[in-house]
């Protein structure tokens, strides 16, 4: 009979620090939500269900989370920073976007089956209000002609993307950037002329 084994098990670490131990847990709760997403609703997963399939503890879960909810947003949110840092970098350096954009969705193709799961819990809509609220934290002088073009961008995006993922990824990458590129370059450049003015 095979024992199966639990997300910190498979780990197989030795004894680690503090903050090790709590990166651990967390990567284990991401994992094992992830995994569950693959058959269920969010909705639909308890919180003894994902402690036991991360094989962690219902204390150490609630020592970092209230809700099953928040494991996703923490999953949403990793995903965000590194959205927002690359596209921050991006226009202060007020360079062309394209390869960062073609970095970025080819990070969605190459985990396709992840996005997948994760898209059954609503994340695109997650992702562009959470996107619209750090323009709001990042950019709070803009002007409001400005901050709409910046939301119309993240929208297009945003749909672009999902329209592309839902027809299983068939354009190439290259493709779908450069549409992408051009359908947010009016939005880019404007936001730069502020940054350069102010």
């Amino acid at each position: 009979m095979t024992v199966k084994q639990t997300e910190l098990e498979k780990r197989n670490l030795a004894r680690p620090s503090n903050q090790q131990a709590k990166l651990i847990t967390k990567a284990c709760f991401q994992s094992a939500l992830i995994q569950l997403l693959d058959k269920k609703d969010i909705n639909d997963i308890s919180v003894s269900e994902l402690t036991r399939k991360a094989g962690v503890s219902r204390t150490a879960f609630y020592s970092h989370y209230q809700t099953v909810d928040d494991v996703l947003s923490e999953i949403i949110d990793e995903e965000l920073t590194e959205l927002n840092n690359s596209v921050w970098e991006a226009i202060n350096r007020e360079e062309d976007c394209f390869p960062l954009i073609q970095k970025l969705i080819q990070k969605i193709k190459d985990n396709y089956d992840m996005y997948s799961l994760l898209m059954k819990s609503n994340i695109e809509n997650t992702a562009f209000f959470k996107l619209r609220d750090y323009v709001k934290r990042t950019y709070p002088s803009l002007d409001r002609k400005t901050y709409y073009m910046l939301v119309s961008a993240i929208g297009s995006l945003r749909n672009i993307i999902l329209e592309w993922f839902t027809n299983s990824c068939d354009e190439s990458v290259e493709v779908i950037s450069s549409i992408c590129n051009s359908s947010t370059r009016a939005a880019r450049e404007e936001i730069i002329s502020h940054l350069i003015d102010r």
